[in-house]
């Protein structure tokens, strides 16, 4: 009976929340002080899937439950984002009867690579998708063989694990483990390099006896085709691979045969469609319905967005601060266009969550790789523009082709008299829409 109660109290703080528009993890988090076993209570469905991992995962399962819904499943899934145990907790009050029953048929949530361990217990997933483990938020995280500690503590041998086979890293989950795995892949392609462009490698030497690792080629930092030439350690075969992709109509084709049409094409947005086709495959999902779905899919203008300003072409990319490998995808996407260009950078804070002022992952951004792009002016904004800039320099970058504002729409006037070529932003998200809107004017 009390957790009955407690269940009817969670519903009554969420229609508050939703009159007053609070944030969607403060019921969870009152709950959770009132009954902290409250998560034992919930009779979930035969289907849950959990994403966790450092970058993607909130994608990873917007992605997943939109195929689901799509084929007529009635999908819980948390797509306000707050992927904590509060934010979990609010979103089983919100599809759950008195009893504790949820109330669909599949339940998808992504969780915090840290707090995998305080939700599995009792939300126990079937499927935990493992989109990456990199650097990410130091200070909070520490070492990321730290994250892979706590998430593997989590995992139970009855969990189906979908891993990337191009991430060397997240094999280590097959070491000691012995979950039922399904690997998706990338195969070689145009943009494919066989000399390392990164420095900042999360892990570049065998798990197993720590011989440097060999390469057939890379796909971005150390994601590829990889092998250790002292043992028997290497890329697993992938049972999803992508064999082609088409730049130009922005389509790619899984096994030769499933083709998905794409709002743009850049890596991190490819690996998580690549993710959730699998996902959705191993579900029995009929994969014809699956490509449709995702390529009817809106893309996301909060993550990338293109329009047209005075005909030059602007690209808005939407960056993860504290974490260096978002940064590197947008710079290995910059640097595949040889035209004039300029390069806007910078975000109003680091983190709304913690209160870190940590700018160590600004120096595993390789920024050298645009010391050959034709950048005519890098303009770096917000409260650590000059840390950005002096980084810049650092990357050998010419200082008198550095300038720094302070607030976005003082930038916009210098960017759109005193700049030539076509304007990349690598933003976070607290940038993206002001950025936009000052850009726009008008238009939008």
């Amino acid at each position: 009976m009390y957790h009955i109660l407690c269940i009817l109290f969670g519903k009554l703080l969420i229609l508050v929340g939703k009159i007053c528009r609070r944030g969607s993890s403060l019921p969870g988090a009152i709950i959770l002080k009132i009954n902290h076993k409250i998560l034992h209570y919930f009779k979930l469905p035969k289907t849950v899937i959990a994403v966790t991992g450092s970058s993607g995962k909130g994608s990873i399962s917007s992605l997943i439950a939109k195929v689901l819904e799509n084929q007529g499943y009635k999908v819980a899934h948390n797509k306000a984002g707050s992927n904590l145990t509060p934010g979990i907790l609010t979103l089983l009050l919100q599809n759950t009867t008195l009893s504790g029953k949820l109330k669909c048929d599949i339940l998808v949530y992504e969780i915090d690579e840290r707090y995998a361990k305080y939700v599995f217990d009792s939300i126990t997933p079937n499927y935990v998708v493992i989109s990456n483990i990199s650097r990410d938020q130091p200070p909070r995280q520490g070492h990321f063989d730290l994250v892979y500690e706590e998430i593997r503590k989590a995992l139970t041998p009855t969990m189906h694990l979908v891993l990337n086979a191009d991430d060397p890293y997240l094999q280590k989950f097959t070491i000691k483990n012995h979950n039922p795995i399904t690997y998706y892949s990338i195969s070689k392609n145009k943009y494919s390099y066989t000399k390392n462009k990164f420095m900042n490698l999360n892990l570049n030497y065998c798990p197993i006896c720590n011989h440097k690792l060999e390469y057939d080629y890379y796909n971005f930092e150390n994601i590829g085709s990889y092998h250790c030439p002292n043992c028997e350690f290497q890329k697993p075969n992938a049972n999803y691979t992508i064999t082609k992709m088409d730049y130009t109509n922005a389509v790619i084709t899984i096994d030769d045969c499933y083709k998905i049409q794409l709002p743009y094409i850049i890596l991190y947005d490819i690996y998580n469609t690549l993710a959730t086709f699998t996902m959705a495959s191993i579900l029995n999902l009929q994969k014809e319905k699956i490509c449709q779905t995702l390529s009817e899919i809106h893309k996301n203008e909060k993550l990338f967005d293109v329009f047209e300003n005075n005909n030059r072409i602007v690209t808005v990319l939407n960056n993860k601060n504290e974490n260096s490998s978002t940064f590197n995808q947008s710079i290995l996407y910059i640097s595949r266009f040889q035209e004039e260009k300029t390069i806007v950078i910078g975000w109003k804070e680091i983190s709304r969550r913690y209160q870190f002022d940590d700018l160590s992952w600004l120096y595993d951004i390789d920024f050298e790789l645009l010391n050959k792009n034709k950048v005519h002016k890098f303009i770096c904004i917000g409260i650590h523009r000059y840390d950005i800039a002096t980084r810049l320099k650092y990357a050998g970058i010419d200082e008198k082709n550095i300038v720094v504002f302070e607030q976005i729409k003082e930038s916009i006037p210098y960017i759109q008299t005193k700049t030539k070529g076509n304007i990349y932003a690598i933003l976070n998200f607290d940038y993206v829409e002001p950025f936009k809107k000052e850009m726009r004017g008008d238009l939008k």
